[in-house]
């Protein structure tokens, strides 16, 4: 049997530099206690949850980090949950499987194992932590995205390119209220830099929900008797139309922890300038973790795209 690593004790310090000394850098917010909490009741919390779900920003070594501290915070009480992956699609589970089959620690070759390179992400190695606990837990890894090939026929054909049954399973047919698709739609529209007008996302809208629908669907279908630990992007893992909205709908008497990985902002110095906090009820996760960020290094995300787009940001 593999040995079991033990979990890190202490939440690790930060890599990146920008933001590093900002007032809230490294502090917790609680949307239940409407405050300050410390890393050790997030570690208490994930500890007790059926469903953890870790939300990043995809290029940022810190939250990634986090993520791995609380990963071992879930399984350290001798559970096992899965490890859903948001960044892996499901029609790649055999890749998994085959190489943890062949070589069950190996969280080095992980990344070219699965082809992590051909999907799009940030270079694996700053991935890697979060495999290297899971591997070292012995937890189970499991592809949760949506195949490309049933988010491309969903935006050309709709819901009916899913099925009826399909859709019915995944809750597709429950709507999120018309301000949370209103929200749904306006964080798309921020994420294509204003490029794209509003009507021309409507696809986009039924895609995300696919993939945060199938997100949820695979942390039910693999938890087994130990629960689930969503890594994935922030914005799946948000209250209002996030995957927290499908494991609600489908698994409503479960425990759900959910922590967004929040850069600051040498602009906003409370919890409350964050809509990630917003009013405590409103808040979009249970805890808010800030960090620091990439800064100038990322560069403008926005100009790549204009540049495909031929034209300025922010005009329909």
């Amino acid at each position: 049997m593999m040995p079991v690593q033990a979990a890190r004790a202490e939440p690790p310090s930060f890599t990146l530099q920008a933001g590093a000394d900002h007032l809230l850098s490294g502090k917790v917010w609680s949307r239940a206690d409407g405050g300050f909490v410390s890393g050790d009741a997030v570690g208490t919390a994930v500890r007790d949850a059926r469903y953890v779900l870790l939300g990043e920003i995809h290029d940022n070594p810190d939250h990634h980090a986090l993520q791995a501290y609380l990963l071992g915070q879930a399984a350290s009480n001798g559970r096992r949950p899965a490890v859903v992956l948001e960044m892996i699609p499901r029609d790649r589970q055999d890749r998994i499987e085959a190489h943890l089959v062949a070589k069950p620690a190996d969280a080095a070759g992980f990344g070219a194992a699965v082809g992590w390179s051909e999907l799009g992400w940030p270079d694996y190695a700053i991935y890697r932590p979060i495999l290297e606990t899971a591997l070292g837990a012995g937890l189970s890894v499991v592809a949760g995205d949506a195949p490309r090939a049933d988010r491309r026929a969903l935006a050309r054909e709709g819901l009916e390119s899913l099925g009826a049954e399909t859709v019915a399973t995944l809750s597709l047919d429950a709507p999120l209220g018309v301000a949370e698709e209103a929200r749904l739609l306006d964080t798309l529209f921020d994420g294509h830099c204003g490029l794209m007008p509003r009507a021309a996302l409507a696809p986009l809208v039924a895609v995300q929900r696919l993939r945060d629908a199938t997100l949820a669907d695979v942390m039910i279908a693999a938890d087994g008797a130990d629960g689930a630990v969503l890594i994935a992007g922030a914005g799946h893992v948000r209250a209002d139309f996030g995957v927290p909205r499908y494991l609600a709908w489908r698994d409503a008497t479960a425990t759900v922890v959910t922590v967004g990985f929040v850069e600051v902002r040498a602009d906003a110095t409370q919890p409350q300038d964050y809509a990630a906090v917003g009013d405590g009820d409103a808040a979009l996760y249970d805890y808010v973790w800030f960090t620091p960020g990439r800064g100038a290094e990322r560069g403008d995300p926005c100009a790549e795209l204009e540049k495909r787009f031929g034209k300025k940001r922010g005009k329909e």
